[in-house]
């Protein structure tokens, strides 16, 4: 174990840096980029005409969006694949709504008034014009149950890896997602392609009660997660936790390059299990600058950070010193 924190940990820009700017917005990545962040992280939907757009939610969330004259959406909008890309960029995601929990969440994120929705070649021209050749950690969204469609995880993994290959952006690209069978048909179709398997919160799936900090879903919902999961869940894309002596063992099993856990779940233990297994490691999502230094120590190659500006002030020093 390291004492100090490791300078070659990589900054990655949850959606841009949501906690500083509106989040998945262009605006967001070029700014991420400019302050030094090594990466950002972002989220991929296929709209109704097949562009690649980036969003986080399935469906448009009131939180963020305004219509084009200005009001907040009142309820969640339609799905993102029952709209075309000129309808969704229509509406403008600049700002979060006052009063909401969301906007509790990221007290100092900056309006950014008329931000879109943009494209993920939008995205991807962005961090080739910026400096330090920054990669794209792109999440492959899919409903992890009942997916069909635009939204099953044969379309949009084709759909992106074809992108990546237009935009020669292949080197540079890190797909994530909870649905693995988008990872592992990925790397049948790009075998190049660096992949990393994200974990859902471990405490949603054990005995005692969730913490509301490790963001459960409505009871039903984690019933119903928890009924799958237990018998052998279809995310897991047949590399079931049961049958590899654990969830280290089936992400080894998915033959991954890397595992991406919510930051709670790694653990002097886990860490060194992953470790021992071949396996790279980076956290999802860790704001607080206590649990930054609390991970670093654990063999981390990446951080995905709402907030890149704390992470980059952590590593500055180190950083300095390595130059």
């Amino acid at each position: 174990m390291v004492s100090a924190p490791c300078p070659s940990v990589a900054v990655i820009a949850h959606r841009g840096g949501a906690g500083l700017w509106p989040e998945n917005t262009a605006e967001a990545f070029a700014n991420a980029f400019a302050m030094g962040a090594d990466g950002a992280e972002l989220d991929v939907h296929l709209a109704r005409d097949s562009t690649l757009v980036v969003f986080h939610d399935e469906t448009l969330k009131p939180e963020i969006v305004r219509d084009g004259a200005g009001a907040w959406l009142t309820a969640r909008g339609p799905r993102l694949s029952a709209l075309t890309y000129d309808e969704l960029a229509a509406f403008d995601v600049g700002r979060l709504k006052p009063g909401t929990a969301y906007a509790a969440r990221h007290p100092e994120q900056r309006p950014i008034d008329g931000a879109r929705i943009p494209r993920l070649d939008d995205v991807i021209a962005l961090a080739k014009e910026a400096k330090g050749a920054p990669r794209l950690w792109i999440e492959l969204k899919t409903p992890l149950l009942g997916a069909e469609g635009l939204e099953a995880p044969a379309p949009l993994t084709e759909a992106v890896i074809a992108c990546l290959r237009r935009t020669d952006f292949i080197d540079r690209a890190t797909l994530i997602a909870f649905d693995w069978q988008c990872l592992a048909l990925a790397r049948r179709l790009e075998p190049a392609i660096k992949t990393r398997a994200t974990t859902l919160p471990q405490r949603w799936f054990g005995p005692d009660p969730v913490p509301p900090e490790h963001g459960p879903p409505p009871a039903p919902a984690l019933a119903e997660l928890r009924r799958h999961a237990a018998a052998g869940a279809p995310w897991e894309a047949g590399c079931h936790p049961r049958d590899h002596g654990g969830l280290i063992g089936a992400v080894a099993a998915l033959g991954v390059d890397g595992w991406f856990p919510f930051h709670p779940d790694l653990t002097n233990e886990s860490a060194a299990e992953a470790k021992a297994r071949g396996l790279s490691l980076a956290a999802w999502t860790v704001d607080a600058p206590e649990e930054m230094r609390r991970l670093l120590p654990l063999g981390l190659d990446a951080i995905c950070t709402d907030r890149p500006d704390r992470l980059l002030a952590l590593l500055g020093a180190a950083r300095r010193g390595r130059a």
